[in-house]
């Protein structure tokens, strides 16, 4: 995954309505966490439903801005979009890439990707899909003009095809097996090309609508208080047929009326990205948590590498000295790990024994302070000032960011909070003015399909989006280049395995935890997936009765 500056733009608005009542929580009194085999076993699936349902109502922490799939990137959206628009592979609930729009792909060559698109699929006005939508659709992801998030997902591609009226060849400018995964979420999503190009920029506005193939189709959207899907009647897949005729998302930022709306059953379902009410919920007699693999990984992530974090030694001190336990009970109610590797387990949708037996062969870091002082004294760097950005307006930043301070402290570095609001937060991952100001902060993410480079190519890369510090190692660079350009999943794996283990001795990013994913449902309803899937692939179809 590749991500622009916009995009992460779109994903701190999302952390800046995530604020929470309850402000920090205490690192103290800390319950057990989940042991390695626990979180690796996670599963990825609820029971299946045994029945329909008229109607659910699905919080979302905030409305959604657009199902435009080229310009959405946070929960909000890709929930919505992924319920209704279907892309041209299609991730499972355990992340691997299977046929989705095209029934069929393989590479001709190291250069060249061909797809047979699946027969009898219709966009909802009745449409059959066919190649120029799809050469349409992607083309689109790749035109600047549209300022979309994923372009640069595709920047080994030099042309799209359609060579027949069934077939679609990418071809590319070297080796990137990287593609499929990228096309199993947003960045390969098809859509009508006549309607869209009749919507022109009102595509994916309450004004525009959308026309897509999936279960569910677009039903009444009202900016701001609720967005409506209905069971898609001609649906051509029969194993994701719809069970719940009609969802109702609904912006629910508040995170106590989240919590009384899934307590009285007024809110069906929700996969939550605010953990302050987790134990809360996990106590409610009316719902279920699912706890069940995830993408994501929490980082401490330097704003520059000219300061005190520019010495490796007090990147590897910091890293010593933080309290993962205490801090995953806190805050993920003990529903997290600390990082063996940078990428969170739930991220093996290939090569899943490989990138296993790397893990269970790397030792879990653990809290030593006096080697901490001892590095940070052999640095020269005691008494040195270390700022943090926080903001107290956000719980889970606030709690990290104290955490850290409290790290820092303990290792003889003059650490200090820098605070700024909500709204503001965003800025020290868009604005370099805004990053100038500290030396680090903190934040939870993901890559939009299940491989580990899809993530640590955005941060390490000299061109990485999300390299803001301007780190560049030629090990590592080398490391990824080798994955994207290896056919065999296998290698490909362990040439990943050699960039995340450069990462981890390198530490560009800190990883702090890697949490879970977390849906709360009703407990008269099943059959969602409980893994991060949900961001990508159409499985609210499956939602139905427990019984």
């Amino acid at each position: 995954m590749k991500v622009t500056r916009a995009r992460l733009a779109v994903i701190l608005v999302a952390v800046t309505l995530m604020a929470s009542a309850c402000g920090g929580r205490s690192l103290s009194d800390a319950p057990p966490t989940i042991s390695n085999s626990e979180f690796v076993g996670l599963p990825s699936n609820t029971a299946p439903a045994t029945g329909s349902v008229g109607s659910a109502t699905w919080a979302l922490y905030r409305d959604p801005t657009t199902i435009d799939p080229a310009t959405a990137f946070d929960y909000p959206e890709n929930t919505v979009i992924a319920t209704m628009c279907e892309s041209l592979l299609r991730q499972q609930p355990d992340g691997t890439v299977v046929p989705g729009l095209a029934s069929e792909y393989h590479y001709s060559s190291p250069t060249s990707l061909a797809f047979t698109l699946r027969p009898g699929v219709r966009f909802w006005d009745g449409r059959p899909m066919t190649s120029a939508d799809v050469v349409f659709s992607l083309r689109r992801q790749m035109d600047p003009q549209l300022g979309g998030f994923y372009g640069t997902a595709l920047d080994r591609v030099s042309a799209i095809t359609a060579a027949g009226p069934d077939s679609v060849i990418i071809s590319l400018k070297s080796p990137d097996y990287w593609l499929p995964g990228e096309l199993s979420s947003m960045a390969g999503v098809v859509i009508e090309e006549a309607y869209a190009r009749s919507k022109g920029q009102q595509y994916g506005t309450p004004a525009g609508g959308a026309m897509c193939t999936g279960p569910y189709e677009l039903g009444q959207w009202i900016a701001g208080q609720n967005l409506q899907v209905k069971a898609n009647p001609d649906y051509w897949d029969p194993e994701l047929r719809p069970l719940t005729k009609e969802i109702n998302f609904r912006g629910v930022s508040d995170i106590a009326a989240l919590t009384t709306g899934l307590a009285t059953g007024d809110i069906s379902g929700s996969w939550i990205t605010d953990t302050s009410n987790l134990t809360q919920l996990q106590r409610t007699d009316s719902v279920a948590v699912h706890v069940g693999p995830s993408f994501e990984t929490e980082f401490f992530i330097p704003a520059n590498l000219t300061g005190v974090l520019g010495d490796l030694r007090v990147r590897q001190a910091l890293s010593l000295a933080f309290n993962r336990k205490s801090f995953s009970a806190a805050v993920y109610n003990g529903n997290a790990v600390g990082p063996r590797m940078s990428t969170n387990p739930g991220t093996w949708g290939y090569a899943r024994s490989t990138f296993e037996k790397a893990w269970n062969a790397s030792p879990e870091p653990t809290q030593d302070l006096a080697r901490a002082k001892a590095l940070i004294k052999a640095a020269g760097a005691v008494g040195k000032r270390l700022v943090i950005g926080t903001s107290t307006g956000i719980a889970t930043v606030n709690t990290a960011a104290n955490a850290w301070v409290d790290a820092a402290q303990a290792i003889g570095l003059d650490a200090s909070l820098h605070n700024v609001s909500p709204q503001n937060y965003i800025s020290l991952f868009s604005d370099p003015a805004a990053r100038s100001q500290v030396d680090a902060f903190s934040s939870t993410t993901y890559g939009d399909y299940a491989d580990p480079a899809a993530l640590i190519a955005s941060y390490t890369e000299p061109d990485g989006v999300q390299n803001y510090s301007g780190y560049h190692n030629a090990a590592l660079s080398a490391a990824l280049d080798r994955a994207r350009a290896e056919a065999d999943p296998i290698r490909r794996a362990q040439a990943t395995i050699d960039a995340d283990r450069l990462v981890m001795g390198d530490l560009p990013w800190i990883p702090i935890v890697q949490p879970a994913s977390f849906l709360v449902l009703n407990k008269k309803l099943t059959g969602a997936p409980s893994s991060f899937a949900y961001m990508q692939a159409p499985w609210l179809a499956k939602l139905g009765s427990a019984g």
